[in-house]
């Protein structure tokens, strides 16, 4: 790269960078904003329902939590403790935020990477095929398939195949039968997680089903825009060229086609994290999978600021990040691409 081309990069970079904490500053605004603007009183959900229940209980949670404080400070407040990383204690569980979440992340991390893998697996794969044999059979079938299952909604697809792989419909003894919620048989192996043989063979049974039912609602985007692309690359003058050197259409497919048609997916599996992060909320709390998202739907119920608050950013500023690093893996991979 020469050296215009190395200040050029640096300047989007830092440009790029300040828009990044332009939009991080503002998640974390609106975050406040609206959790703050919920209906309700997070006290009633922390302290028993009993009218003989001393006042000084709940006075000493409001001043425990600051609850009594005006709304710019206590904006002040959790702003400096969000960039200071220093989340608060859960109103309901009343602890750190942190170690609730710290838990609770490393299973979702587990669903949405596998999801991901199987999305961009079973994505590209048709998006090829379909691209190969544009306007035939598996073409027309393939789009329409996906697009039936991107406009379903997925909690309801998730019942279905919760309701189908976890019961024996119309007496069929040979159907295969799966684990329907949470994340392994805690009957079998208690609630402490260890590195078993079994125990891990358990876990990856229970994620099958959450995992298929994310990856089969999203492959539809990551199909259609690997067909879209390799379909203009296909008309290429180069294309033509390798055809004309007897090279087969698996070779012009995996060596020109492909790699020339990789472009527009760094920049949608960029952005499908967003829609998959949000399915996997809904995933998790039909599948009782114990995540971020099954957490956060139970925050959400007992008004549990700390826990909401902390959600929303780190899930505000992954999405942010992760378009971030798409523009600079762009950059790379697609030298035609103008820094300015």
């Amino acid at each position: 790269m020469s050296s215009p081309q190395k200040r050029s990069l640096r300047k989007m970079l830092v440009k790029r960078s300040i828009n990044v904490v332009v939009t991080i500053f503002g998640i974390m605004t609106l975050n406040f904003a609206l959790i703050h603007l919920m209906p309700g009183d997070p006290i009633l959900n922390m302290v028993p329902r009993d009218p003989k229940l001393d006042p000084a209980v709940k006075e000493s949670l409001i001043d425990k939590f600051n609850l009594d404080a005006g709304l710019l400070e206590r904006y002040v407040t959790y702003m400096w403790k969000t960039i200071t990383l220093d989340w608060g204690t859960s109103y309901s569980t009343m602890r750190p935020v942190w170690d609730v979440i710290s838990y609770d992340m490393r299973w979702t991390i587990l669903l949405i990477g596998t999801a991901t893998f199987f999305t961009l697996i079973i994505g590209m794969a048709i998006g090829a095929m379909a691209a190969y044999r544009r306007g035939g059979a598996f073409d027309l079938v393939s789009t329409g398939t996906g697009l039936f299952f991107y406009g379903m909604p997925i909690f309801w697809f998730a019942m279905l195949l919760q309701e189908a792989f976890n019961s024996q419909l119309f007496g069929m003894n040979w159907w295969p039968q799966l684990p329907g919620g949470s994340y392994y048989d805690i009957v079998e192996y208690g609630p402490v997680f260890e590195w078993k043989l079994g125990l891990v063979l358990s876990v990856l049974e229970h994620l099958i089903l959450p995992s298929l039912t994310l990856a089969i609602a999203s492959f539809a985007g990551v199909a259609l825009v690997m067909r879209g692309s390799l379909v203009d690359v296909m008309t290429d003058d180069y294309i033509l060229t390798a055809k004309a050197k007897g090279l087969t259409d698996y070779q012009i497919l995996r060596r020109h086609a492909l790699p020339n048609g990789m472009p527009p997916m760094v920049a949608l599996i960029a952005m499908s994290v967003a829609f998959i992060i949000g399915g996997a909320y809904q995933i998790e709390y039909v599948f009782n999978y114990p995540g971020i998202g099954y957490r956060t739907i139970n925050a959400i119920w007992d008004l549990d600021f700390p826990i909401l608050q902390f959600v929303v950013v780190v899930g505000g500023v992954a999405v942010v990040i992760a378009n971030l690093l798409a523009d600079i893996v762009l950059i790379y991979i697609d030298p035609r691409i103008n820094l300015v």
